[in-house]
């Protein structure tokens, strides 16, 4: 016997829960992200952001998942103390 759509036992989907934070720092915004999808859009932003056209802001990945974006004068410090001019 064929069962209607309706009638078929599915698990409720549990709400997405977003443990990513964020930090302001004296120098920075630190990101803390846990989704994939967050962390491949903010590794695309390095490439897009940390180009030798734009001085700043600077986007630095380090650990894995944790994020800082520096702005002004600090922007500059990072970028010179990872040897980009």
């Amino acid at each position: 016997m064929a069962r209607s759509r309706g009638a078929t036992a599915r698990a409720p989907r549990e709400p997405k829960v977003s443990r990513s934070t964020v930090r302001v720092e004296e120098n920075c915004l630190e990101l803390d992200v846990a989704s994939a999808r967050e962390i491949n859009v903010l590794r695309r932003w390095l490439k897009r952001v940390n180009g030798p056209a734009y001085p700043q802001p600077y986007l630095v990945e380090g650990p894995p998942a944790h994020f800082r974006l520096y702005i002004g004068e600090a922007a500059e410090r990072v970028r010179t103390r990872h040897g980009m001019l």
